[in-house]
Parts: structure tokens; sequence; C-alpha cells
């Protein structure tokens, strides 16, 4: 990469809301490798699901479902996060996809490192996620972006996912 910032330094966050759903299902829907792995493909329901789905004992204000938009507007990127969860002092990402026209930029681990920045300022010790198993650019984003297996993959149904953690101390 040259010297120049990535284009994310110049994009504005914002939560998602219902009248963002066909903008994001164009993200996910231009990302099929990923939802091969799930064997499924995004749907509005179950975007729209997703935005306020939470983990057991959760509440709704630790979650934050953001949208990361360019500077022509159009979403960049989708994140999903869990504050507090598993346990106090750590986040949990649930998602996070960038527009297939975007990646290879280093937006998105841009994007992966300032929020794991952020979150060790706001007193987070450790960031988790669970990446589908033989999903190797995911794996290798991941790794890019300081996280490592911690765990034993989990089956989920239709697939199994490999815990990650990123310790932030």
């Amino acid at each position: 990469m040259n010297g120049d910032a990535p284009s994310s330094a110049v994009m504005s966050v914002r939560k998602l809301s219902h009248s963002d759903l066909p903008a994001l299902l164009a993200l996910c829907l231009g990302n099929p490798q990923y939802y091969a792995f799930l064997g499924e493909e995004p749907t509005p329901d179950a975007l729209a699901a997703e935005m306020v789905e939470l983990p057991p004992d959760c509440l709704p204000d630790q979650k934050s479902y953001l949208g990361f938009f360019g500077a022509d507007g159009d979403l960049v990127a989708v994140l999903d996060l869990i504050r507090g969860y598993p346990a106090d002092g750590c986040a949990f990402i649930g998602f996070f996809m960038v527009d297939s026209s975007r990646q290879g930029e280093g937006v998105g681990s841009s994007l992966i490192l300032r929020i794991l920045n952020r979150l060790r300022d706001e007193g987070v010790v450790c960031v988790r996620l669970a990446c589908v198993e033989g999903n190797e650019q995911s794996r290798r984003f991941w790794e890019k972006c300081g996280f490592v297996e911690v765990g034993t993959p989990v089956d989920q149904g239709e697939y199994r996912v490999v815990p990650m953690e990123c310790r932030l101390v």
C-alpha cells in the first residue's frame, strides 16, 4: 500500500435502519462467497432480523448495527457489534462485511483497526467473533487485524464457526 490513507478515512458512520435494507441487501448480495459457506442467500427479512437480533441476556442498547458510508453516500461496509458480550469488558463482532468493489483496498482492515482502537479507549479488553470454518479469506482477514483462534469449532447446524479473539490490552 502506498503512503496515502485508505479511503475509509473520509467515511461517515451511523446506525442502520429499515430504510437502509435495499443498500444493505445489495452489499450482501455482492459477496456470494460468504453466503455460500452459510448455505443460504441474504434476504430483506433475514437482514431486518439480524439488525435487532441479540445474544441471550443482552439488551438492545448493547447492540450497534452500523453502516459506513463513503463520501458519495454509498454503503461501503456494515458492522454488527455487541458491547459487554460474552462478558463485561468484551465486545463481540457478529457481522462485518465490506462492499465487494472496495475489497482489497485496505478499507476493511482500516475500519476494524479504528474500531478496535476506539473500543480499547472505551475500556474493552477483548473482542471476539466467530469465523465460518473453511472461509480462508475471512480467517486471513481477521488474523491480519490481530485476531487468533481461541477454541474448537462450534456446530451451527449447516456450518461450523471458529471462535476468534483479539486482546486489546
